[in-house]
């Protein structure tokens, strides 16, 4: 996961103005908000989720099920690199 610093106001300009999308994410806890109008968040995530609700047209509930897909692949991809690194030390 890739997190960046945001403002709020970018963040929906990225969802080309949909509040409601970037209010849900934030309550999901996909963004995290930190002082005043800065939030943290994963950007690739956000604009999966925008695409799988807007486009896609899948409930949310099947958005939670893709966006936990996607982090657990990616530990999984992170965890055989280890492996591989482990078996096969650089020399």
């Amino acid at each position: 996961m890739t997190t960046s610093r945001f403002t709020y106001q970018h963040l929906v300009e990225l969802v080309d103005g949909d509040h409601e999308l970037i209010a849900r994410l934030i309550e999901e806890g996909e963004i995290v908000q930190r002082e005043g109008d800065v939030a943290i968040v994963d950007v690739d995530r956000v604009l999966i989720a925008r695409t799988l609700l807007r486009e896609l047209d899948v409930d949310w509930p099947g958005v939670e099920v893709v966006l936990r897909l996607l982090a657990e692949l990616a530990e999984a991809r992170r965890k055989i690199a280890e492996l591989e690194a482990a078996d096969h030390p650089a020399v």
